[in-house]
This record gives structure tokens, C-alpha cells and sequence, in this order.
């Protein structure tokens, strides 16, 4: 027997009260009654549904278990593949490697050489420098000296002298 839904006495009661006949407001309190359990899910119900969603992911989880279980083996003959593939290429990068240390003796002589020549060039532009603007300064005075020639000096005396007679003329 199905739990029933709803109160069908109290039901067939409110229809007697709303002018029904007792058996026709019985009868349809039945029959409601009856339709709501028919469709009325119960903890059994609910409990065999979740009983047998269960039992189909466990079935699924075994047959995606065996599924990557077939896998493995690709994955691993896959895997191997690449190791060798990489062992092979292993000899190779020495070889590379051992040919980039055979250069470096050359390259530290090309650095020295590179930088015996930077000091070279250094050391004779300073000097080229030095020289020009020695040039230069003695250019300058010889100048400066032609046009300014040097005229003798006063005695301390006659420029005092010469300078308070300008001043009181003013």
C-alpha cells in the first residue's frame, strides 16, 4: 500500500461541506487519492534509482579502468620510443659541445688580440691628443703675441699716478 499524499477523509469531508453526496465526495476522495499515490515517489523508490545510477558508474568506472589499462602499454612502448630517440641524440650534443670547447682557445685569443689592439689605439690617440692640443696652445700664444706684442712695464708710480689724475677730471 502507497502512503497517501493527501488527508482523503478530510478531503471527502470539505466536499460533503461544499454540497457533495457522501458517496460521490467518498468516491472522489478515492479516486484522487489513488492517482497521487500512483505517481508518488517514495524513499524505496528513490533509494532502488540511486541503488541502480550506483551500479551502471560503477560498471562505467570498470570499463574505463580496463580502457586505460589497454593504454598503458601504447604509452609505455611510446615512451620508450622517445628514450631512444633521445639516447641516440645524447652523443651528438657531446660532440657539439665538444667542438664549441675546441673553439673557445680561439675565441680568448681573438679577445686578447682585440683588446692588445684597443690599447694600442688608446695609447696612440692620447698621444696624437696631447699633441694637438700642445699645437694648439702654443698656435695661441704666438697669436695672441703678434697681435698683442708685449709692452714694458710702468712703474708702479706713474699708473697710480696716471689713474687719480683721470679720476679727478671726471
Amino acid at each position: 500500500m502507497y502512503p497517501t499524499v493527501i488527508d482523503t477523509l478530510r478531503f471527502r469531508d470539505r466536499l460533503k461541506a461544499a454540497g457533495f453526496d457522501d458517496p460521490l465526495a467518498e468516491g472522489m476522495a478515492r479516486a484522487l487519492g489513488d492517482e497521487l499515490a500512483d505517481n508518488m515517489l517514495t524513499k524505496r523508490d528513490l533509494g532502488d534509482a540511486v541503488k541502480s545510477l550506483r551500479l551502471a558508474l560503477e560498471a562505467m568506472d570498470a570499463k574505463f579502468e580496463a580502457w586505460f589499462e589497454g593504454l598503458e602499454p601504447r604509452f609505455d612502448a611510446i615512451d620508450a620510443k622517445f628514450e631512444a630517440r633521445f639516447e641516440g641524440l645524447e652523443p651528438r650534443f657531446d660532440a657539439i659541445d665538444a667542438k664549441f670547447e675546441a673553439l673557445e682557445p680561439r675565441f680568448d685569443a681573438i679577445d686578447a688580440k682585440l683588446e692588445s689592439q684597443h690599447r694600442e689605439f688608446s695609447t696612440r690617440f692620447n698621444v696624437l691628443f696631447g699633441t694637438m692640443a700642445l699645437g694648439f696652445t702654443l698656435l695661441v700664444g704666438l697669436v695672441g703675441y703678434s697681435l698683442y706684442p708685449p709692452r714694458p712695464a710702468e712703474p708702479a708710480a706713474s699708473v697710480i699716478e696716471r689713474h687719480t689724475a683721470e679720476v679727478r677730471s671726471q
